[in-house]
């Protein structure tokens, strides 16, 4: 596919840069996708989205995610849902057929959805490692091909269209029980940048977030099994405590605002404090 050339803004000295307009967060007539949306961190950053004006398709395996629409924060006339298990072969036209039916042309690609599992590399089975891969790195890539093919060949290209990729500090530091998600995570922060230096000619931004402990219902339920422990997790931290989903997805809803329109091929770390050591 050849991208195309830059039209809106060019580097250099003598040209000026864009004007914020908008207030950051401010996603009003946006179209946004976000993956891993029935709970958790997805789930939040949707809402904060939807809270901001965008329209917002919302993508999981998890039948769950239909019961969202509805609720507080998702109007049903700006607001959908669809149930994908990602790690199929043929998540990307799925979810980009509904896209184009419910949103029309999408404009911000959260890939938030990701697979993990706690388990020592030794034993570490074939089909776990495959999943994983296919959810955490195939499914992104995919589905970000996706949204760049139909930004080429849009008769009337949207203004800053936006790829966030949720990452994880897994990425960066290494802990055991972890390696193919860690392998995963990484992958993505190298595809983020690699993906920002291929569409820098169609202005498309292409930005990771690498968050550390989240408190989702995923981390309380590996709290009360005793595979993580709060009290030995906080002490490589500099701020000790979860960070809510809120707190990302206020991060997402900036790297999506024109107040961002700078930051591009970035990985934004939200540890509290886990990597300054």
């Amino acid at each position: 596919m050849q991208l195309g050339k830059r039209t809106d803004y060019e580097h250099g000295s003598h040209v000026k840069r864009r004007e914020i307009t908008e207030s950051p967060g401010t996603e009003n007539g946006r179209h946004a996708i976000v993956t891993g949306a029935a709970n958790g961190l997805g789930l939040a950053i949707a809402r904060r989205l939807s809270a901001g004006g965008a329209r917002v398709l919302l993508v999981d395996r998890d039948k769950r995610v239909l019961s969202r629409i509805g609720e507080n924060g998702f109007p049903p006339s700006t607001s959908f849902a669809v149930v994908k298990d990602l790690s199929d072969p043929d998540a990307a036209s799925f979810v980009f057929a509904q896209a184009d039916k419910t949103l029309g042309l999408a404009d911000i690609l959260v890939n938030c959805a990701a697979w993990s599992f706690h388990k020592p590399m030794l034993e570490v089975s074939l089909e776990e490692f495959d999943r994983v891969v296919a959810t955490n790195q195939r499914a992104p890539f995919f589905l970000a091909q996706a949204f760049v093919r139909r930004i080429s060949e849009a008769v009337s290209r949207p203004r800053d269209p936006v790829i966030v990729n949720i990452a994880s500090v897994n990425a960066l530091a290494g802990n055991p029980g972890l390696v193919p998600y860690a392998g995963t995570k990484g992958a993505l922060l190298a595809m983020t940048r690699a993906m920002a230096v291929e569409t820098q000619g169609l202005s498309i931004r292409v930005n990771a977030i690498s968050p550390a402990a989240i408190e989702t219902f995923v981390t309380k339920n590996l709290v009360a099994t005793g595979v993580i422990v709060p009290a030995e997790l906080f002490e490589k931290y500099l701020v000790k405590r979860f960070a809510s989903c809120e707190e990302v997805a206020e991060l997402v809803a900036y790297l999506c605002s024109a107040a961002a329109t700078y930051v591009n091929g970035a990985n934004w770390e939200i540890d509290g404090g886990y990597l300054a050591q």
